[in-house]
């Protein structure tokens, strides 16, 4: 399992392990009003990635959710830490 971010305010953690199809988790504080915009974009990103994805949302904005994915899907992949 990899993961990036933390679960400090106004970040978030993104956790990815091996899984047989996409799974997608997330757990926000402020689900009520983001969730669906924070499903959207871990939707958008993670399409074609074979993976369990739990996104731990602190509040985060949508630029910090980008790049914590991003980070994350790179260190799954192995392209470096």
């Amino acid at each position: 399992m990899v993961e990036a971010g933390t679960l400090e305010k106004g970040d978030v953690r993104v956790s990815i392990e091996n899984a047989e199809s996409r799974e997608i988790i997330i757990k926000s504080k402020l689900e009520r009003i983001y969730g669906n915009a924070i499903r959207k974009t871990v939707e958008e990103m993670t399409e074609g990635v074979k993976a369990k994805v739990l996104v731990e949302d602190m509040g985060a904005l949508d630029w910090v959710l980008r790049a914590r994915i991003e980070s994350a899907i790179r260190k799954f992949r192995g392209e470096g830490e």
